[in-house]
């Protein structure tokens, strides 16, 4: 387990980018929609709307969680409080939006030269496909739910046959000011949820009972015939998946994985990794944001996450 310290410089350092990417998202979200911003904005995403069957709104949200997840989402809850969006299509959406997430993260962050250069331009390369056909498999889950189910059961009008009415973008100093007034009321309840949940969650971490997560993977290496030795990459790539690369490239190099053994042991410590973030992270923010009903969100969403992950691991056990 990290030292007490270098505990609570992560906790501190992310509870400043929290709380100053979850206010710029509310207030932006509230500004958008009182200086009719928004209209305009979401002519722009009516190729995602009619592919993915979601609102307007909905599909802009998934372009702003794309730019930055935190704000975005944020924005989302916005647009959710403000009536903008039907409570039933947040979670398809939100569960949607894992892709463009990983996409970015992925290809215009630093994940892809990271593990092209640690494990190698094979394993690497695979592990950054892997990653990206398992949130490919959650977003096409949730196109065909909300294209085939929920579109059966709450009808909304196409984006081909509706325009949506552009209003007048207005900067006047009462818009403005309204938009700040109907972010206030909710960074007044949002802000104080999120600091007190991540507080009780580091103190959880703390005491080591995240570390029982860890234990919980162990019988899985076993059953699907890894070594001993994977454990340690387990370990390192839930401190940080950069050293879980340079372990798992370390036990290449001495033959003790193969390139099919690398990739199981990536994709093990990836689920293990999700789930350490949805506890310390995810839950807190989507319950500061949605309140009760983010409970239900984290846990749909992590349920699409370690499914979409498992068919991808029995691909790789399967057929390489």
């Amino acid at each position: 387990m990290p030292p007490v310290s270098a505990t609570v410089d992560v906790l501190l350092t992310y509870l400043v980018e929290a709380v100053l990417l979850l206010s710029l998202g509310i207030i932006l979200a509230s500004v958008l929609v009182e200086t009719g911003i928004f209209s305009r904005l979401s002519r722009l995403t009516r190729p995602l709307c009619r592919i993915s069957g979601l609102s307007e709104p909905s599909a802009t949200a998934i372009l702003a969680i794309f730019l930055n997840p935190t704000a975005g989402k944020a924005l989302y809850a916005g647009l959710y409080y403000d009536k903008k969006v039907g409570k039933e299509e947040v979670i398809p959406t939100l569960v949607m939006s894992t892709f463009p997430v990983v996409l970015g993260e992925s290809l215009f962050r630093v994940h892809l030269p990271a593990a092209i250069v640690l494990l190698g331009p094979v394993i690497g390369g695979l592990h950054v496909f892997l990653n990206l056909f398992s949130s490919s498999l959650q977003m096409t889950g949730a196109i065909i739910y909300t294209r085939f189910v929920l579109r059966k059961r709450v009808p909304q009008p196409c984006c081909d046959r509706v325009e949506t009415p552009v209003q007048k973008v207005t900067f006047s100093r009462d818009r403005l000011e309204a938009g700040f007034r109907k972010a206030l009321l909710q960074l007044r309840r949002i802000i104080p949820v999120t600091v007190i949940a991540v507080l009780a969650f580091t103190v959880l971490t703390l005491y080591g009972v995240m570390d029982l997560i860890g234990a919980l993977f162990q019988p899985v290496l076993g059953a699907i015939g890894l070594p001993g030795e994977s454990s340690t990459a387990l370990v390192a790539q839930i401190l940080r998946s950069y050293a879980g690369y340079a372990v798992v490239a370390s036990l290449v190099a001495t033959g003790t994985l193969v390139v099919k053994t690398a990739l199981v042991t990536l994709l093990i410590g990836s689920m293990m990794v999700i789930t350490l973030i949805y506890l310390r992270y995810t839950f807190p923010l989507n319950l500061s944001l949605f309140g009760k009903f983010g409970i239900k969100i984290t846990a749909v969403s992590y349920a699409c996450s370690m499914i979409a992950k498992l068919i991808t691991l029995g691909l790789v056990l399967l057929f390489l």
